[in-house]
């Protein structure tokens, strides 16, 4: 025996099965901020990427853990100094750099200030000077040898951080930030389940 379903029955439980508009205008709400905070995720990795690459890997910013007096009163030992690399210094700039080779301790990071600059064979020269030393350094170094002006200065946090002043730290945090970012509860909410009232309809 064939059963023969009800003609007028079948467009009320169309009807019925059928998302109402303002479901599926909420569910294109929730999708677009979903593709939203994606985007805006990415942006800010990019920007941590270029911000936070090391100077001394040729990144724009540094991190230096003062150690020792010879910055006081500006800097003290344990102070981290935030330093931004620029195309260009002038006297007067904090900066950090590393001892040229042919130096003694050649390669080893400074915090000073440059007190003069000089041009020898087209090339800038700076010569520096810890604020609390009488005698500028024996040494003068080029513009390739400076890792950054130093911008920031964070009393006593340089024990958070590795020696050489790499912002590892700052990188995790940030990654960490734009994890959420990118990968927050993406979860589809859950539909609601059928009434059974409408099996009987």
């Amino acid at each position: 025996m064939t059963l023969l379903s009800d003609p007028a029955a079948a467009p009320d439980q169309a009807v019925a099965a059928a998302p109402a508009p303002s479901a599926r205008r909420d569910a294109r709400t929730r999708h677009g901020a979903r593709r939203v905070r994606r985007a805006l995720g990415w942006l800010v990795l990019a920007l941590a990427i270029v911000a936070l690459w090391p100077a001394q890997f040729g990144g724009l910013t540094g991190l230096t853990v003062v150690d020792g007096r010879s910055m006081e009163p500006t800097f003290a030992g344990g102070d981290l100094v935030i330093s931004l690399r620029q195309p260009s210094y002038a006297v007067g700039d904090v900066v950090s750099y590393r001892i040229p080779e042919g130096e003694t301790a050649a390669g080893s990071r400074v915090i000073h200030r440059i007190v003069s600059e000089t041009s020898v064979e087209g090339e800038t020269r700076y010569t520096s000077r810890g604020d609390s030393n009488a005698e500028p350094d024996a040494w003068a170094f080029g513009t390739r040898d400076i890792l950054g002006r130093a911008v920031l200065r964070v009393p006593e946090a340089g024990a958070w951080f590795a020696p050489g002043g790499s912002p590892w730290l700052l990188a995790l945090a940030l990654g960490s930030v734009v994890t959420l970012l990118l990968w927050g509860d993406d979860r589809e909410p859950r539909r609601p389940e059928a009434d059974p009232e409408d099996d009987r309809r």
